[in-house]
């Protein structure tokens, strides 16, 4: 089989299984991936400008395009199920010039979370479709790795963590040298102690510890450079409020040591709640029960569904694509050296392209490459 051959072999089985196939432009402004995918495709992205001057690209994800039609089409269902196949392009690592074409096959369901029976139900129905597709094409074996942001997202909120660094450590897990950069941030301290308050004073005033008055009057915006457009009164406030956020070294240490723990857990798919309940219980984490029982709600559902023997959860676990926000997975050959499929939940982005109604989305893409090793 051929690649192409293999295009159009799940091209035609998707839409078999019902899904509306979508004929995708291979040209796009860059706008839609910078805004939504995040830095690792934007860095992999094969870009140039045209010559009215408007930046373009050749497509490097069939999401975001996805999406983007439905959003655009004259359609008021507010539900679909669309399906895409054909070449994305990605810039190659070690030659930034140098065009990648990859081949991908997916699906995508856009619906509304509100006419669910189960609020796992479209995440364990694309787990299927997945499996479905890879056992179709004569693949028996392989691995299932599920993660979910949300849960991470969940842990981060628990934790007492000045609200700015919850968001921080949130929005920045995609990027991992970044996300690592913070937490040896946060194994630091968090803020001015007294301390840090003091030491502060001492290196640049000379003087020990002095009211807000004091310090306002010594600050003088006259006498001392680098205030820019912040009057003195601004600079304090901001000063005091750093040293009301204070996390201690020895505690930041304790929350990384603790976030790190978290990130470790992994098992077979039928342990990890029990897994996690241990380790909440290990770690006295108060208002995490009713994410303990949606994981076991979860994994009841795609037991009832699926092969249970081929999936296991990984919490350590993220797409390098910057739209999902909840339930993640890759499949994998037994080896664990090809990714056959990639997907997940992707509730906001519809949203960030323009959609008017608020709608959720799950989905998937077949890595073609692969796949076509293998079969």
């Amino acid at each position: 089989m051929s690649i192409q051959e293999l295009n159009i072999n799940l091209k035609n089985y998707f839409i078999k299984s019902g899904f509306d196939y979508v004929e995708l432009p291979l040209l796009y402004d860059t706008g839609i991936f910078f805004e939504t995918s995040g830095e690792e495709i934007r860095r992999k992205m094969y870009s140039f400008i045209d010559n009215t001057g408007k930046e373009k690209c050749l497509r490097p994800d069939m999401t975001v395009p996805t999406c983007q039609s439905f959003i655009n089409s004259s359609s008021k269902n507010g539900e679909a199920k669309l399906c895409y196949s054909g070449p994305v392009f990605r810039s190659s690592q070690e030659n930034s010039n140098h065009s990648i074409e990859l081949n991908q096959s997916g699906i995508e369901v856009i619906f509304s979370e509100k006419n669910l029976n189960n609020i796992h139900e479209m995440d364990v129905y694309i787990l299927k479709t997945a499996e479905e597709t890879i056992t179709r094409l004569g693949l028996k074996k392989f691995r299932v790795k599920v993660g979910s942001l949300k849960l991470f997202n969940q842990f981060i909120n628990t934790l007492k963590l000045p609200d700015r660094w919850k968001q921080r450590l949130v929005r920045h897990f995609f990027r991992r040298n970044y996300f690592a950069s913070l937490l040896e941030r946060l194994s630091e301290g968090v803020g001015y102690d007294n301390e840090k308050k003091d030491s502060i004073l001492k290196e640049k005033f000379n003087i020990d510890t002095l009211s807000n008055e004091s310090l306002k009057e010594l600050i003088d915006p006259q006498n001392v450079r680098g205030l820019g457009s912040r009057t003195a009164s601004e600079i304090i406030d901001r000063f005091q409020l750093k040293s009301l956020n204070v996390i201690s070294k020895s505690d930041g240490k304790k929350f990384v040591d603790l976030i790190n723990n978290f990130l470790n857990l992994s098992s077979n798919l039928s342990d990890y709640p029990s897994l996690l309940r241990d380790f909440v219980k290990l770690n006295k984490i108060s208002s995490f029960e009713n994410e303990i029982l949606q994981i076991e709600n979860f994994v009841n559902l795609i037991s009832e569904k699926c092969n249970l023997e081929n999936f296991y959860f990984d919490n350590d676990f993220g797409h390098s694509i910057e739209f999902y926000d909840g339930m993640m997975f890759e499949i994998y050959d037994p080896t664990g050296q090809h990714n056959l499929i990639s997907g997940g939940r992707y509730d906001k982005l519809l949203i960030d392209l323009g959609s008017k109604e608020n709608l959720s989305a799950v989905g998937f893409a077949t890595n073609n490459n692969n796949i076509i090793k293998l079969v």
